[in-house]
């Protein structure tokens, strides 16, 4: 079914069920968060590639409101709910832009379960390689949810082209493979590029 909502272009990709934290500062977008939170409403956020909006995005919620300024400016911490596929978009009269879009849902059928362990094994064995701590609540939402390869691709090191290629992807198999191929890759790169530790600890996600 198609809808028409707001949409907020960033450098960030956002997955599913994960929570970020953003800072609104911009008047057009104090405008937009200031409906969604009035209409108890939601918008998507889409990533900016190369300045071009990305086809697939994903709708969130606003989750709470951390801090508000005199300015209007606000702190607050969304949570991806289900992801969308972008028909056409245009400006509203306030200056942010809407969107007529629909669901973009996975294709039928379970994920490989001798994949997912694999990816579990790789994903802690980086983890450990590099000697960071993941809090217990990330490793309570990662049993807790069914679409793991979203969870795991929160703290894995992808650049905003590899987030917004997985988040496209429309299996859950087909993402678990994309992730143990590059877990496979950075392991070796970890070797030489101690640097790439700080990419995966600083990947901004909230447990």
């Amino acid at each position: 079914m198609e809808k028409i909502i707001p949409i907020f272009p960033l450098k960030l990709v956002i997955f599913p069920q994960s929570y970020y934290p953003l800072h609104i500062f911009e008047k057009r977008y104090k405008k937009m968060i200031n409906k969604c939170i009035d209409e108890k409403s939601g918008f998507g956020i889409v990533s900016l590639l190369k300045d071009d909006l990305s086809q697939v995005g994903t709708y969130v919620i606003i989750d709470k409101v951390v801090k508000t300024y005199l300015t209007g400016e606000m702190d607050i911490v969304v949570k991806g709910v289900r992801r969308f596929f972008i028909l056409s978009h245009e400006i509203h009269p306030d200056g942010y832009y809407v969107a007529t879009v629909k669901d973009y849902k996975d294709s039928p059928g379970e994920a490989d379960i001798i994949l997912i362990e694999e990816m579990e094994i790789k994903f802690e064995n980086l983890i450990d390689k590099i000697n960071y701590k993941l809090e217990d609540n990330f490793w309570e939402n990662y049993k807790n949810t069914k679409l793991k390869s979203f969870k795991v691709a929160e703290k894995s090191g992808l650049t905003l082209e590899q987030q917004q290629l997985l988040l496209s992807l429309r299996h859950e198999t087909a993402r678990i493979s994309f992730l143990i191929d590059h877990f496979e890759k950075l392991d070796s790169m970890l070797n030489e590029n101690t640097a790439l530790k700080q990419i995966i600890i600083g990947d901004g996600y909230i447990n």
